[in-house]
């Protein structure tokens, strides 16, 4: 388990530029945190990491639920946050994706029931206004000057 502070969104996106140098596919990513802590910065800073060129196209899929991105590989956005049931969940159609092909970076992954084995899990804390404390489960994190104490 690794600890980073963040003091703003570009530090935020810079760590998931970091965090996507060490993944390989298939790879899943269950993002955790409050409404509003980064988890979609972080994401578009994993989009980047993984060779996305264009930063404007990584947006919360909250009302289309799954975004694909293509980068070095294929990159899937899901977010969960207005999933309300095993219905709703099944219409997503991760069981054709996740795990199997690419990159998949699911925001409010504490809303996926089951077991979904992620490669990482990252929860977001809200410290203050622009502070979050940034926790992965990473055997392999990346480096950070800016490391919790």
């Amino acid at each position: 388990m690794r600890k980073y502070v963040s003091r703003s969104s570009s530090e935020t996106e810079e760590l998931g530029r970091r965090i996507a140098g060490d993944l390989e596919e298939p790879c899943v990513i269950l993002l955790t945190g409050p409404l509003g802590s980064g988890k979609t910065t972080l994401a578009r800073g994993i989009a980047l990491g993984l060779g996305l060129a264009d930063s404007t196209l990584v947006h919360s899929p909250s009302f289309a639920l799954v975004n694909i991105y293509q980068g070095r590989c294929r990159i899937y956005h899901v977010d969960l946050y207005r999933v309300d049931g095993d219905r709703d969940l099944r219409s997503v159609g991760l069981e054709d994706f996740c795990g199997r092909d690419g990159i998949t970076v699911i925001e409010w992954g504490e809303r996926l029931p089951g077991a979904v084995e992620a490669v990482l899990r990252v929860e977001i804390r809200v410290l203050d206004d622009d502070l979050r404390e940034i926790i992965t489960n990473s055997r392999k994190a990346p480096a950070s000057p800016r490391n919790a104490p």
